[in-house]
């Protein structure tokens, strides 16, 4: 099938912020990282969809003026968390501040994310650990928090913030693609587990957001940081932020439209490029449900042997037994 959907870099037609105004009133949203660009992005989004917010933050507050800002494009609540996602007490306090305010859970967004650049060998164990933790660890941590709620309601939505990382080989972000590949499959694993429970109103998703000049990417790939690496490496990763063309509320209203319901049928589980244009995505639905390998980590071999390891045709007639060592 030759099909290539529409590639987006900004907000469009299908995913309109007037489209989906007050469609999420007054379900709870927790979005980690808010703080920063693609958070803030995230939050605004979420509460032009009349969503209740829990922001959370570790080091940096959000601006001043923030609050007022996802009041006014019509948040039905905002509450202010100062959460490390990296340590589970943080991570169980964050739910049950969320349930004691608004009663429960509907929507977890695991946005925070931590993005070294350096050799293997020369990075910090700690530092790499520590970004294993905040990609990894504290979406884990959340996930298990709030799917109790979840099951109790027979409803709601995870979306994590991966990244296209998680898909790809990057040399000197060992961390972060490793971290990020992890949160896409583990995002995959838990949909099976409450598909299997016949829960149909819980989904998940795991996301890359489009390529945006947040603060983490402007110092990975800044001089400072740059400058670390070996001299033959330096070029590329000086001309990486070309790329980095991408709005955050492309990427907020993607996962305003999957909180929404729109994919569910045919995304859930599944890991999904805010670039590609929904509507066109979502026009192929009987395709991407005949060929599960669309849009989840998997991996090739010669000869057509599949992921599940079943040869070409099924499974063959046992070679005679080899008496090891048999020389």
């Amino acid at each position: 099938m030759e099909f290539t959907p529409r590639f987006r870099s900004d907000v469009y037609p299908f995913i309109y912020p007037k489209k989906f105004k007050g469609s999420l009133q007054d379900k709870v949203a927790i979005i980690t990282g808010s703080a920063g660009a693609i958070g803030q992005g995230l939050a605004e989004s979420f509460a032009v969809a009349g969503a209740k917010l829990v922001l959370t933050y570790n080091r940096t507050p959000p601006p001043a003026t923030f609050e007022e800002r996802c009041s006014s494009l019509g948040a039905s609540a905002v509450k202010f968390i100062q959460c490390n996602v990296a340590e589970l007490e943080g991570c169980e306090d964050l739910v049950k501040q969320t349930v004691e305010a608004f009663g429960t859970v509907d929507i977890l967004i695991n946005n925070a994310g931590a993005n070294g650049l350096g050799p293997l060998d020369a990075q910090d164990p700690r530092d790499f650990i520590h970004d294993i933790a905040v990609n990894f660890h504290g979406p884990y941590f959340l996930m298990r928090l709030v799917l109790p709620h979840f099951r109790a309601q027979h409803s709601g939505c995870v979306l994590n913030i991966a990244s296209r990382a998680g898909t790809v080989i990057i040399p000197y972000s060992t961390s972060y693609c490793a971290s990020k590949a992890a949160l896409i499959n583990l995002t995959g694993c838990v949909q099976k587990e409450v598909d299997v429970e016949g829960l149909d109103d819980i989904h998940l998703y795991s996301l890359h957001p489009g390529g945006i000049k947040s603060a983490m990417t402007l110092k990975k790939y800044g001089e400072e940081s740059v400058n670390n690496l070996p001299p033959q490496a330096r070029g590329w990763f000086l001309r990486a932020l070309d790329v980095y063309n991408d709005s955050p509320y492309l990427n907020g209203m993607v996962c305003v439209a999957l909180a929404s319901g729109v994919a569910k049928d045919v995304l859930r589980g599944k890991y999904f490029d805010v670039g590609q244009d929904l509507e066109d995505v979502l026009a192929q639905a009987e395709f991407i449900k005949k060929t599960p390998e669309l849009y989840s980590l998997h991996t090739s071999f010669l000869g057509e042997l599949s992921n599940s390891g079943v040869p070409p045709g099924g499974y063959q007639v046992p070679e005679t037994p080899f008496a090891f060592p048999g020389f």
